[in-house]
């Protein structure tokens, strides 16, 4: 499955019930052990890796971004400390008010454009913090 073809599904509960659409697929990312900072022997965060995609393995689905009102993208304005320029993170936040995250675990079928959603799903977070 390429995630793409999750992008703009239509999102129903166990019942049919339409819930919205796939705005985005958060993902994990495994980190290398060869990421120490060589002199301190500590974790380099990823962000401060530099670009060296070697320290990147495998990313791993955990979850869906589903939102009620809005098709589009985030933008990046998921992030809670993405604060300006304030008009467009205010609209961006507005467009996506009820937006929420499903765990990867908690989908029970994907059909092409459709994703139903296992009975008593939770409701998590979308932000990134």
């Amino acid at each position: 499955m390429i995630i793409g073809d999750l992008l703009a599904s239509r999102v129903l509960d166990h019942d049919g019930g339409g819930l919205g659409h796939v705005v985005d697929v958060r993902l994990a990312l495994e980190l290398r052990d060869d990421d120490a900072d060589p002199e301190t022997g500590d974790d380099v965060p990823l962000s401060q890796g530099a670009l060296r995609s070697d320290l990147v393995g495998q990313a791993e689905v955990v979850g869906l971004l589903v939102s009620p009102h809005n098709g589009g993208s985030f933008l990046g304005y998921e992030r809670t400390g993405v604060r300006s320029p304030w008009m467009i993170a205010s609209l961006m936040r507005r467009m996506h008010r009820g937006t929420f995250l499903v765990a990867w675990e908690q989908v029970e079928q994907i059909e092409e454009g459709t994703i139903t959603l296992a009975q008593g799903f939770d409701r998590l977070d979308p932000s990134l913090h």
